[in-house]
């Protein structure tokens, strides 16, 4: 008996309600937990039916990355303050990214996790990606060309991810564990990568330093060699 033809409408609300079971149970039992067996249980269908909609484990993950790139953004921009003075704009959008990671730690884990294929490989998947940073590098543009900035904006936009990502997988890890919290690092960072007046507290202003002090230490410890190579009476 022939297959019944499904609507484009129902495929898609199939693949979603999929995706949000792969979702629930990556976050509760990790990636490995994720197989079309278990994701059939949950979903109360036959163990093959998963196979109509995803053709491999691994285009169900970049499905399930793409959803999750997806939302990131639209977070982002909903945190993002438009008509904002630039500096407050670019705060906002640093703020958006960081409110994510904090809501949804695994989906920012799922979406640049190491273990995957290159996102090139994909198109779905990278033009959510690029969808996710030209967005920033616009952002970033417009403080170019208002002056508050100076640079290539695709540029200085790598600078500024490749920090807030930093930061945020450390956070994400557990590893902020010397007495700063994500919270306490993102303002400052922020301030020092745009150039603004709030990042001069975190520059340190030493004094002059008075050569002779500063080589005292070595010669306090050649001197007595100095005394002892003279010649010997």
């Amino acid at each position: 008996m022939a297959r019944a033809q499904l609507s484009p409408d129902t495929i898609h609300a199939t693949r979603q309600r999929l995706l949000a079971l792969a979702l629930d149970i990556y976050r509760a039992e990790g990636l490995e937990a994720i197989s079309f067996r278990r994701l059939a249980d949950a979903a109360g269908i036959s163990h093959t039916l998963p196979y109509r909609y995803f053709e491999s484990k691994e285009a169900l993950l970049v499905a399930l990355r793409v959803v999750c790139t997806q939302r990131f953004e639209a977070h982002v921009r909903a945190a993002e303050a438009v008509d904002a003075p630039l500096p407050a704009r670019i705060r906002s959008v640093a703020d958006g990214y960081v409110s994510f990671v904090q809501a949804h730690p695994h989906e920012y884990q799922l979406i640049f996790s190491t273990h995957q294929p290159a996102p090139d490989q994909y198109p779905e998947l990278l033009a959510a990606r690029r969808s996710l940073f030209d967005h920033a590098v616009e952002v970033v543009q417009a403080g170019v060309d208002d002056g508050l900035l100076a640079g290539d904006a695709r540029a200085l936009t790598h600078l500024f991810w490749l920090s807030l990502h930093g930061l945020m997988s450390l956070h994400v890890a557990g590893q902020l564990v010397h007495g700063c919290r994500l919270e306490d690092l993102v303002e400052p960072l922020v301030a020092r990568i745009i150039g603004s007046e709030a990042a001069r507290p975190m520059r340190a202003t030493a004094a002059p330093i008075d050569q002779r002090q500063r080589f005292a230490p070595v010669e306090a410890l050649i001197a007595p060699r100095r005394r002892r190579s003279g010649p010997r009476g």
